[in-house]
């Protein structure tokens, strides 16, 4: 199958049409809330929570946001949109080295069948 420049084209498309794409995973977890006379206190499945938190690395450290329940889908959409985008550049990357080969033959000077002198010989 002959990778063609519409391919590339339609990918562009793809990426023009995503949404907010952000980096990092969502983690649920339950807390302590430390109070001594609080059920959580005792027993582990009594924690509070869930609570939600967005994990990334900002300057190579690991870094968390709390986020609402009521915006955990907008953010997992936005996760989301981050690995579609990591998918539609690596096609773009494939796509382009096939086409980069394709132009540079086609554009590549026709190099003649006639044989040159040798300048040992001459």
């Amino acid at each position: 199958m002959q990778t063609k420049e519409s391919d590339y084209e339609k990918l562009k498309d793809r990426i023009a049409k995503l949404d907010l794409a952000i980096p990092g995973t969502i983690r649920e977890t339950y807390l302590l809330c430390g109070k001594s006379g609080c059920v959580c206190a005792d027993n582990d499945a009594a924690r509070h929570g869930p609570y939600y938190l967005w994990n990334r690395k900002v300057a190579g450290k690991l870094t968390s946001k709390s986020i609402p329940k009521d915006k955990l889908k907008l953010f997992e959409g936005w996760i989301d949109n981050r690995r579609r985008l990591e998918e539609i550049v690596q096609e773009i990357l494939e796509i382009g080295s096939k086409l980069a080969l394709i132009r540079s033959q086609q554009d590549a000077p026709v190099k003649s069948k006639r044989l040159t002198p040798s300048k040992r010989g001459t």
